[in-house]
């Protein structure tokens, strides 16, 4: 029997969390406040063919974990878009 391939989520999203504690912070966080978050969130594991309904139910994508710190950026710059709408990854 073959498993199924999966991959890990934030919960609640890690570009959510990011949002809120700069929000909180009234201030940029810093690399290490944001490497401190992703790496201290909940993290789920997800059946990869579960993953398109599930971005549906939540309306956009997340930051890639590994590069948490450069699509922070990138994301708070409004050059990453996270919208599904668009994405061919869906």
């Amino acid at each position: 029997m073959m498993e199924e391939k999966t991959t890990e989520v934030y919960i609640p999203a890690l570009v959510a969390l990011l949002a809120r504690a700069e929000k909180l912070a009234e201030r940029p966080l810093t690399k290490d406040e944001v490497l401190r978050i992703r790496d201290n969130a909940t993290v789920v594991t997800q059946a990869l063919s579960a993953m398109p309904e599930y971005l549906k139910s939540r309306g956009y994508h997340d930051l890639y974990a590994p590069e948490a710190w450069e699509e922070w950026q990138l994301y708070r710059e409004g050059k990453l878009n996270l919208d599904i709408e668009n994405s061919e990854n869906t």
